[in-house]
């Protein structure tokens, strides 16, 4: 199947964070063409809508090639862009951003629950970007989120599409994430986080949202020691798993769930067929 892969996941665009992103390298592309990957400088604050607004020319022209687009990644909210569509909001004020990012999980849970019910039940667990994103539109637009959303249309029909979500053994998925951090580290995440430290200190764009960036740059900033940092920064990449798996089963039950490697082997066969 000729085909070309289009990056779904919103830290793997960061130029200055390959390995903190496990963004992959040229032996991992093995040749295929790959897009929308270490485009966007730590700096600048990158948007689903930015996204979607790169992406779809790019899908287009892999089309018209006669070729395939397979969109990769696990930031669902890009998914949803293109298969729900994307409101135009206004943006946010950086300074109510600054704001919302001190509060507690509980304040913004209980705002976000008195400024859009609606969308506050769809975030699941603890997720203080997302419920952040359902006060500040809410505060800054005079409108919910949940409105805002209500007048969207799909970029890309899901007709015209063949979607599947990856949801392996949670513990064995763990297990990975653990050792996958500790490789980071062997590969030099912590040169990598020093740069960027270098770089964007004071300025603290969005880009240190990134698990494991941030964990090191507190580290850097002697907030904590380093095997604490690392530990840290395990644990808060195991939750943020736990929540997209979450996202993924209570938002896409009409896509198909492959739990093991026999299950992958099998869809890839079909989708071979159908292509």
């Amino acid at each position: 199947m000729d085909s070309e892969i289009i990056n779904a996941d919103a830290l793997q665009v960061y130029r200055d964070i390959r390995i903190l992103s496990a963004r992959p390298d040229e032996e991992e592309k093995d040749g295929v063409p790959h897009h929308l990957f270490g485009h966007v400088d730590g700096q600048t604050l990158y948007s689903v809508g930015d996204w979607s607004r790169e992406a779809v020319p790019i899908i287009l022209d892999v089309l018209a090639r006669g070729r395939v687009p397979i969109l990769a990644g696990g930031t669902g909210l890009y998914f949803q862009a293109l298969l729900e569509g994307l409101a135009e909001i206004p943006p946010v004020p950086n300074t109510l951003d600054a704001e919302l990012d001190g509060w507690p999980i509980q304040k913004l849970r209980d705002t976000a629950q008195a400024l859009d019910p609606l969308a506050t039940a769809k975030v699941q667990g603890d997720d203080p970007q997302r419920l952040a994103r359902i006060v500040g539109v809410a505060k800054a637009t005079d409108r919910p989120l949940s409105e805002w959303r209500s007048d969207t249309r799909p970029i890309i029909p899901k007709e015209q599409t063949i979607r599947a979500v990856l949801l392996p053994d949670r513990e064995a998925l763990y297990a990975r994430i653990n050792q996958r951090f500790d490789n980071m580290m062997g590969e030099g995440a912590l040169s990598e986080a020093r740069d960027v430290y270098a770089k964007i200190y004071p300025t603290r764009a969005s880009m240190p949202k990134a698990i494991g960036l941030s964990h090191l740059l507190s580290h850097l900033d002697g907030e904590c020691d380093l095997d604490i940092a690392i530990e840290t920064a395990k644990r808060d990449t195991r939750r943020l798993a736990k929540r997209q798996m979450t996202w993924f089963r209570n938002r896409c039950g009409d896509w198909d769930i492959l739990r093991t490697k026999s299950d992958q082997a099998q869809w890839k066969d079909s989708v071979c067929q159908r292509v």
